[in-house]
């Protein structure tokens, strides 16, 4: 059993609207910028499946009601839930018509006591029509377990009887036998130390003052150990510590000589370190591969680990790490009654860096995949998990004309292929989109170098905007352009721009194609009429008709991105500098070709003809054009006047400001 779909209406920042959420088995992400709702998500959730059980650690209060914009509080909320393979058993549930789905609805509402004061009632019932019973057995079967944003897992790993570690033990020594066993040797370990003689002298020593005080009015006796033998007291007292993986000898050590010689052969090296002074062991990995080891000198091994962190003395991450561990490790057990396990988690990027985030996701797949009945569902600002969960696994949240959306990608109207495509191609980098205000898509190397400096030369930078750049490396927008429009709704969670050549004169079949082995220095004669009256090609057309709305917006340029910047004449020179920096030969002879003509259509041919000639210097060209864009920007910040300042093509502008808002992003 899992959660299919969530809705919530008017709770915290869920106006009357309501938002819906879709999940999957397995593992889930949330994922939108602060304040978008993931955090009220988890805890209507945790509301719900708390309503009406008798110990609860979240409570609905008279300040989770909306708030409009006029101020205006709302005076009742809903949470519904929705489950999938639902067992038959949960009757108050279980949907007889969709026979493996169930659902059950809270809704609170604010209401005026006899004394005038305000107070907060709920209704609960299960299945499709309000009045049916919701008891505590039925939202018990579902095991729930929530590590916050804000939280302490050092303190969640100590010792007490409500902790991991005690769950954990409780949920494997499940059996009446098993509990008896290990009390009785606790019992017997408490005796055993009792017999020694200091304990036994303080045990009579507070007797005796005992006895002293109450004389014979009360004459009570107390008896000592360390733990009282009952197996909640184990359960209470469990704690955890760390072993280091690598410990030290000395090079004064007797084995020292024996076990530096393993160092030298490539089976052992990886678990002998030498450094100044001795050595560092990754002792049991050595015990494990070296099966020959004489007992004598395991015996010395295992006596170097002498010392361990205690839980408090650990990093916050690994204190994480350990807590997942111990909640994932309890669920995967089967318990009587419990049909699903749901684990509910707050930024688990927490304190983690990017390789400890991936290999806690990879954890989390493997559990998920063993165990059907473990459900995930985690919020998250990390574009390292989001790059790597798949596209079908997220729900995004966004706000559009001040009003909250959820898109649960799962919706976005692409192909099987697309969708593959897209969760090979989101790497870190590019899985940002997801979080900006605004998406600038790209072909390739040298756009993505120029088009941030021209975002500043128009003062329009894209982290004041917070506009992510996206490079494709090549031509296949329309995934990209699919994903960013959501279904039914005219606005998408950003505003997105494609940067693209309208490749004309690139089909053999029409008489302006363009051969592609023509060089600067070849006979130019009517070729820029051919790009003049070129038509755009079937590849441009197709994505521009895709984009023709207001979220997605195609801008292309005349022929390529190379052509369209040396037609501006201020632009020219730049160019030609940066060109004769990566072509110290070459480059000149382009210069002194351009400087030839008068016409701006033929310097702007010649330019990309070299450039398309020499595909292979594209990016070292655009480095040191933008190094030169960079120092006019400059200039221009310290109220220099520049002369012939580099001008930026109008459908770059356009595209720029489409995706840029009249107020930046770090001013809202």
């Amino acid at each position: 059993m899992y959660i299919q779909e969530v809705r919530i209406q008017n709770f915290r920042v869920f106006g009357n609207e309501g938002v819906t959420f879709l999940f999957n088995k397995g593992i889930n992400v949330v994922i939108g910028e602060n304040n978008s709702g993931k955090s009220a998500l988890i805890d209507a959730i945790r509301i719900a499946f708390s309503c009406v059980l008798y110990k609860k650690d979240i409570f609905f209060s008279k300040t989770d009601f909306h708030v409009n914009v006029a101020g205006e509080k709302a005076t009742s909320a809903q949470i519904d839930i929705y489950l999938k393979d639902v067992p038959k058993n949960l009757i108050e549930i279980w949907d007889p018509v969709q026979t493996d789905c169930g659902e059950f609805h809270v809704i609170f509402t604010l209401e005026k006591t006899p004394a005038g004061a305000d107070k907060v009632k709920y209704r609960a019932w299960g299945g499709k029509c309000e009045g049916n019973s919701l008891s505590a057995d039925t939202l018990e079967a579902v095991n729930l377990a929530y590590l916050s944003a804000l939280r302490d897992a050092t303190n969640e790993m100590r010792p007490s009887r409500n902790s991991k570690l005690a769950e954990l033990l409780e949920t494997i020594a499940n059996k009446p036998e098993e509990k008896e066993s290990l009390v009785e040797k606790l019992r017997t370990a408490n005796q055993e130390i009792l017999q020694s003689e200091s304990l036994g002298k303080t045990k009579q020593v507070i007797n005796e003052n005992l006895l002293s005080i109450e004389q014979n009015l009360l004459h009570q006796t107390v008896d000592l150990g360390f733990v009282e033998p009952k197996f909640e007291s184990i359960t209470a007292s469990l704690r955890s510590w760390i072993i280091p993986r690598w410990h030290f000898m000395e090079a004064c050590h007797q084995y020292y000589s024996l076990i530096s010689d393993l160092e030298h052969t490539e089976e052992y090296k990886p678990f002998i370190h030498i450094q100044d002074g001795g050595l560092y062991i990754d002792i049991d990995a050595l015990i494990e591969k070296k099966k020959d080891l004489d007992i004598a000198i395991k015996e010395a091994l295992l006596a170097l680990k002498t010392h361990s962190f205690e839980i408090f003395q650990n990093g916050l991450g690994y204190n994480n790490l350990l807590f997942m561990s111990a909640v994932l490790g309890d669920m995967s057990f089967a318990k009587s009654g419990i049909y699903a396990n749901l684990f509910l988690v707050e930024e688990p990027e927490a304190h983690l860096h990017p390789q400890l985030q991936e290999l806690i996701l990879n954890f989390f797949a493997k559990k998920v995949a063993h165990y059907e009945n473990i459900q995930v569902i985690m919020t998250s600002h990390s574009p390292t998990l989001v790059s790597k969960i798949g596209i079908k696994h997220i729900n995004l949240l966004y706000e559009n004309q001040h009003k909250l959306y959820n898109y649960p990608l799962v919706k976005a109207s692409l192909t099987d292929e697309e969708r593959d495509y897209l969760e090979k191609y989101l790497d870190v980098t590019k899985s940002q989109l997801f979080f900006a205000k605004g998406v600038i898509f790209v072909e390739g190397i040298s756009e993505a170098i120029l088009v941030p400096e021209f975002t500043k030369l128009i003062d329009r930078p894209l982290d004041m905007y917070a506009v992510e750049l996206v490079n494709i490396n090549g031509v296949g927008f329309s995934p990209f352009a699919k994903m960013m429009k959501v279904p039914g709704q005219d606005a998408g969670f950003a505003k997105a721009s494609i940067i693209t050549d309208d490749d004309r004169c690139a089909n053999k079949e029409e008489p302006t194609y363009i051969p592609k082995d023509l060089d600067f220095n070849d006979d130019l004669t009517g070729i820029t009429d051919k790009i003049e009256h070129g038509t755009p090609s079937d590849r441009y057309n197709s994505i521009s008709d895709l984009c023709s709305n207001n979220i997605v917006r195609c801008f292309g340029s005349v022929k390529t991105f190379e052509y369209a910047l040396a037609l501006e004449p201020n632009n020219i020179s730049y160019m030609l500098d940066a060109i004769a920096s990566a072509y110290p030969i070459a480059g000149p002879k382009l210069k002194i070709k351009v400087n030839e003509t008068s016409d701006q259509q033929l310097k702007a041919l010649m330019i990309w003809l070299f450039i398309r000639s020499r595909n292979s210097a594209k990016a070292q060209v655009a480095l040191a054009l933008g190094r030169a864009l960079q120092k006019q920007s400059r200039a221009i910040e310290n109220g220099e006047t520049v002369a012939s300042p580099f001008i930026v093509p109008q459908y770059i502008k356009d595209a720029i400001y489409n995706v840029t808002r009249e107020k930046p992003a770090l001013e809202e």
